[in-house]
């Protein structure tokens, strides 16, 4: 059996008081929900990673870092043969956003098409919020210290 690849990627919970920024594939909405994610590139930090994440598939700029949540491991096999090491920062929005935007992540390495996103909030009710990939593994972590906090 071959050995699995092993690829640094990161997960953005970014919270309005109780609410998750998440969104949907305009074009592709059996992808599920998300929230913003990507690869770590060579010459990153996670937590720099994060934040230009944040901006590429959403457009918000204003975000600051509270913490990082963890770190987990997740195979995302069948879809290929690849361990991710997954670091998940909770960063909380510093500027006011809309209720719900289109934002337009561009890709050189596919066809230049842009991927359109659809952007709302959720709140947080202490579940993983079915999001897709895994995405919601520190998410019952985060709704508890949202909730020890007040809001």
């Amino acid at each position: 059996m071959a050995t699995k690849s092993t690829t640094k990627k990161v997960i953005a919970y970014v919270t309005n008081k109780d609410k998750l920024m998440v969104f949907t594939h305009t074009d592709f909405p059996e992808a599920g929900v998300q929230v913003p994610a990507g690869t770590v590139e060579e010459s990153e930090e996670p937590s720099e990673a994060v934040v230009r994440e944040i901006y590429e598939e959403s457009g918000v700029k204003g975000v600051r870092l509270i913490e990082l949540l963890g770190i987990y491991q997740y195979d995302i096999a069948p879809s290929r043969e690849e361990i991710q090491e997954r670091y998940v920062y909770h960063l909380e929005l510093t500027e006011p956003t809309l209720s719900t935007w289109r934002h337009w992540e561009m890709h050189s390495n596919i066809n230049k098409k842009s991927i359109d996103f659809d952007f709302y909030w959720l709140k947080l009710d202490g579940s993983d919020l079915d999001l897709a990939g895994g995405q919601g593994y520190f998410l019952p972590k985060l709704a508890h210290k949202i909730k020890k906090s007040n809001y």
